[in-house]
């Protein structure tokens, strides 16, 4: 069997039970002078209150309803006055009472005063029923209290200010009007009956805190150092030959330091008289380290605790929020962690709630540490993300995708498209995702007609006849311009397409198309709402365009172009410059700057063909689109460029490129990320110049991101194909801070992994910069916090069944989407509630709910492409015409002879006497590769294993049965007997089936047999 550890909150959850939700505060409803500052910075009036106090909301509204409840009392039985303050008195420190008057700011409902009401009743009938505010003792001959009548609705709350309401005795036993009993002071002393049994006085006992937690209240709490907590935690992974009964409930093995025990421990250190020491972990750390002697043990500790609480506090292994560990014979399931992170969070969430309501924003007192309670509540927030939604069936490697609202997205895939993998080819390259619907659309508008193969298998008709006529290209970059409310694709059929996307995310339509002379690598969209557009395809020259759009007449948009300035590949025919990657600026003053970086690229795929002395050689262009111009960048502008990332505030912008000559580097630095801002002091102050230099320890850059973590500095990654996330803080050197490891990649390697693998291809940030989040080839979505300097892993949000291609969060922030290298698309949410009901399916005979994958929505069949002319390079006349495959099967097998039809319709063809002239044999098969000669032997015991399986077992013949008849009266009766004895166990005793349940009897012969359900077919490759 297996164990599971379950982790416990120290810190127990708050249900207000069946009491009525607060509805929005009334305060919120008030008006608030606009020529005032915020409320937080307000000065405090000394004048009226907007928010009434307890007195008030007590003689307003309360004193009436317990009015009521004692009219019915006589005053001649009962101290009236004293009761009804006591009842007042009960219901003021009532918690439901407390807190409504929190959260309507002292102004009750009418359905809290409804619930007062019942409780005001139960109060009196408690109270009068007792002895304490009677006249006279009561005895036996005493008749019991009347009956209460049921309670009435509350009136109208008094204006405020009024002069407080009294208690009038209406009972038709005392008809006389009685002196009113005022409530103006509610502390005093009510007047105290002669008659009362007086108890003798006894000091009242401190009362003990409450646990915060039920595990503590064992009496003794085991503390493991943080070696043996790892060694217990990988142990359980592994099976256990253990007895349920031995762990029939969870076994408690570790429970952290409470603050409070912290706080008892260094109350037992002697202080200097001059310096306080305060009750914090950092301070217990400092003293640890400074005192010499062992800790002394508290009440619930023993010295091997204290000696691994020290252990720990000295190596900095003590955990940031306290724990309680504990095993099980339940096995921790995904579920079972899933709720046990809520949990956590939600425990977090409400503990910095009350410490914000109680210190305000300094957050030290209460949490005994200094945080910024927007940036804690962001992350809370983050970490609830979770999988809701995976589509399933896409053409390849979902590698590019543009979110276009926060209900849908567009992304692209690889597709199969050389010559010797186009069998392979399918649709789906272009797909629309709905997160609001739950759909995946595809669109077949990026295709080609099918080219004609020379060579390989893909050359022969056969094939070319029963595959697809279209061939659907891969769709390598989107964008979407929110000013404009367009998307963009580009693909490698060489064009460009602007669409106009529905909002709700089901639909889109192609308005418009640019054709450029190569496959198009990159496109995007200004986002200085000037509507240029610009695009980058596998050009020598003009590579890069500038669109500006034209509203209503997209297609014949005017573009600018500019290329690359270097000549060294202009008399060669075997490699040149192409663009490599391309961004807009973020910032404010740099959004029409558009920066390029160029690197070699071999024609034919050989990088051989590339000189060696221009390997490591590229530009960097920055591009100034509104005077069309280019802007000078100085100093290593020359180097092979993979990656350019600009700064979103300052005008800063990234390049990651190879180690120039100019710069004296380590050997084991390969690549670098230079940052360039702008150089005021030459050039007029329009250029820009490099002003550091960081050394990254691997020889490709996949991606590059930055956020400003102050105002002149920022965290840089470098996301790479080792596999490694590089992290710098710009304002700590150049060396990296953090390297962020994946794990091994899905997909098998040979040789160098850096220059066969994809690595880390997914880097992003959210709203917190403690949350930072990276996704590579291992199928794994990992989430880390770096400001740690230790251990800045968090934890694993999405494992995917292959390596991760692309990814990206929502405009909101609360979505993100990731497509991976097998066709699949996930959705994780930070709200549960966006799993589509279209996605979840029950489980016949089972009431649990299961969230399936969903395929896409395949597009309608395009019609074929219009047949090519005589003259097309692509087709020959002596080949196959407008006839079908059986005509040119015929004409070229069956009428020269090669083969021939037997009459057995399961043998169906053989060779026919000219099939020596096609030439078609497995000479390896033969003696000398002569197929004349004996088969091998190895291939003649296989045609022997094949001849028998086809041949099978030998016929068993089998009876037949004939056809019953209808049953008649006697069948009829004997089934209802034979029925009667069938063993139904609602019919038998209690006692007999407590007895079968106590002796282990499976009373129903249906059980689940384990089955697994599977998403997908799976098949046996041996098959």
């Amino acid at each position: 069997m297996g164990l599971g550890l379950t982790t416990t909150i120290t810190r127990p959850l708050v249900k207000h039970g069946g009491m009525p939700h607060a509805p929005i505060p009334i305060l919120n409803s008030l008006p608030v002078p606009c020529d005032e500052p915020p409320p937080k910075r307000r000065r405090v009036s000394t004048g009226l209150q907007r928010k009434r106090g307890v007195k008030e909301c007590l003689l307003s509204q309360v004193t009436p309803l317990v009015e009521r409840a004692v009219g019915h009392l006589s005053r001649d039985v009962y101290h009236v006055n004293a009761l009804a303050i006591k009842t007042v008195t009960e219901l003021s420190i009532n918690k439901f009472f407390r807190r409504r008057w929190d959260e309507t700011g002292g102004y009750l409902s009418q359905q809290d005063l409804d619930v007062l009401a019942i409780q005001a009743h139960d109060v009196v009938r408690g109270l009068a029923g007792g002895s304490e505010f009677r006249i006279s003792p009561l005895s036996s001959e005493t008749p019991e209290p009347q009956r209460l009548p049921p309670p009435r609705p509350a009136p109208k709350p008094s204006p405020q200010g009024q002069t407080p309401p009294t208690i009038v005795n209406t009972a038709a036993a005392n008809k006389s009007e009685d002196s009113p009993i005022f409530y103006d002071a509610l502390t005093s002393q009510p007047e105290l009956p002669q008659n009362v049994e007086r108890k003798p006085y006894q000091p009242r006992g401190r009362r003990e805190p409450k646990p915060s937690n039920r595990y503590y209240q064992v009496s003794e709490r085991p503390y493991l150092s943080a070696a043996h907590r790892q060694a217990i935690e990988e142990g359980t992974k592994k099976p256990v030959a253990v007895s349920n009964e031995l762990i029939a409930q969870p076994i408690v093995y570790h429970v952290d330091f409470s603050p409070e025990e912290i706080a008892e421990i260094i109350g037992q250190i002697p202080q200097n008289e001059h310096k306080h020491i305060p009750a914090t972990r950092e301070s217990m750390m400092e003293q640890i380290r400074l005192r010499d002697r062992p800790l002394i043990p508290i009440p619930g500790r023993t010295t091997r605790d204290m000696s691994a609480f020290a252990s720990d506090l000295w190596a900095g292994k003590v955990a940031e929020t306290p724990r309680v560990l504990s095993l099980t014979a339940e096995h921790v399931t995904e579920e079972t962690k899933k709720r046990q992170g809520q949990m956590r969070r939600t425990s977090r969430l409400s503990s910095l709630l009350m410490a914000r309501e109680m210190e305000g924003s300094q957050g030290f007192q209460r949490t005994r540490e200094y945080l910024n309670f927007q940036a804690e509540f962001k992350r809370l927030r983050e970490d609830d993300l979770q999988l809701v939604a995976e589509f399933t069936n896409c053409a390849g490697d979902i590698t590019t995708g543009a979110w276009v609202n926060r209900e849908s997205f567009l992304c692209g895939t690889t597709t199969h498209s050389d010559s010797h993998n186009q069998q392979y080819n399918r649709p789906g390259n272009l797909l629309l995702c709905s997160t609001g619907k739950g759909t995946l659309r595809s669109f077949p508008d990026h295709r080609i007609p099918r080219p004609r193969v020379e060579k390989g298998e893909n050359s022969t008709e056969a094939m070319r006849q029963s595959q697809d006529p279209w061939l659907y290209s891969s769709v390598v970059s989107c964008d979407y311009s929110v000013e404009d409310d367009l998307a963009y694709t580009s693909s490698f059929d060489k064009t460009v397409k602007v669409w106009k996307v529905d909002r709700k995310g089901e639909h889109m339509e192609a308005i418009a198309t640019w054709q450029h002379t190569g496959n198009v690598n990159f496109v995007a969209a200004a986002k200085d709402g000037s509507g240029r557009v610009a695009t980058a395809a596998d050009s020598p020259t003009d590579a890069v365009r500038i669109y500006t759009i034209t509203k209503g007449n997209e297609s014949n948009s005017t573009y600018q172009t500019f290329s690359c300035s270097r000549t060294d590949a202009d008399s060669s025919d075997k490699w040149a410059y192409f663009p490599a990657t391309m961004q807009w600026g973020r910032a404010k003053g740099c959004q029409h700057l558009l920066l390029v970086g160029y690197s070699p690229r071999s024609l034919t795929g050989d990088d051989l063909d590339i000189p060696e002395d221009k390997r490591s050689s590229g530009e960097i262009i920055l591009w100034d689109a509104e005077q069309g111009v280019r802007i000078p960048v100085m100093t290593a502008s020359t180097a092979n460029v993979f990656e350019v990332a600009w700064h979103p505030t300052l005008l800063l912008f990234l390049v990651g490129v190879t180690p120039t000559g100019m710069n004296n580097v380590p050997r084991n630095v390969r690549t670098q990320v230079h940052v360039f801002h702008r150089d005021k002091d030459r050039l007029n102050g329009i250029g820009f110049c490099q002003h550091q230099a960081l050394d990254c320890y691997a020889s490709d850059i996949n991606e590059l991101t930055i956020v400003p973590n102050s105002p002149g500095h920022g965290y840089v990654t470098a996301a790479c194909t080792d596999g490694k996330v590089y992290v710098w803080d710009t304002a700590q050197g150049d060396k990296p801070i953090h390297t962020l490891r994946h794990g091994k990649p899905i997909e098998e390697y040979y040789g160098d992994r850096e220059k066969e693998d994809t690595g880390v291809k997914f880097t992003a940030w959210n709203t917190s910069l403690d949350r930072f989040y990276t996704g590579s080839s291992d199928g794994v979505v990992k989430v880390w916090n770096i400001r740690k300097l230790k251990n800045p892993f968090v934890r694993d949000i999405l494992t995917a069944p292959g390596p991760i291609a692309w990814g990206g969060f929502s405009p909101d922030n609360s979505k993100l989407a990731i497509g991976d290298a097998t066709g699949r698309c996930f959705i994780l949410s930070t709200d549960e509630r966006d799993i589509p009901e279209s996605h979840m399916m029950t489980l016949p005979g089972t009431t649990r709910r299961w969230r399936r994958p969903i395929p896409l929505i395949p597009h309608p069949e395009p019609a074929p492409p219009t047949p090519a002319r005589e003259d097309d390079e692509m087709l020959t006349c002596d080949e196959l015409s407008d006839a079908g495959i059986a005509d040119y099967s015929r004409r070229t097998y069956l009428d020269s002879q090669c083969l021939q039809l037997t009459s057995n319709p399961v043998i169906g063809v053989v060779q026919g006497p000219r099939y020596q002239s096609t030439n078609l044999y497995r000479r390896e098969a033969h003696y000398d590769e002569d197929p004349s000669a004996p088969l091998l032997a190895h291939f003649e015991r296989r045609q022997k294993d094949s001849e028998a399986a086809s041949l099978g077992l030998r016929r068993r013949s089998v009876r037949r049965l004939r056809t019953p008849s209808p049953p008649d009266e006697r069948l009829r009766s004997i089934h209802a007997q034979n029925a009667s004895k069938d063993l139904d166990v609602n019919y038998l005793k209690d006692s007999e089936v407590k007895e079968l349940i106590k002796s282990a009897t499976l009373l129903s012969i249906e059980e689940d047999w384990g089955f697994t359900y599977e998403d997908t077919m799976s098949f046996d490759e041996e098959a």
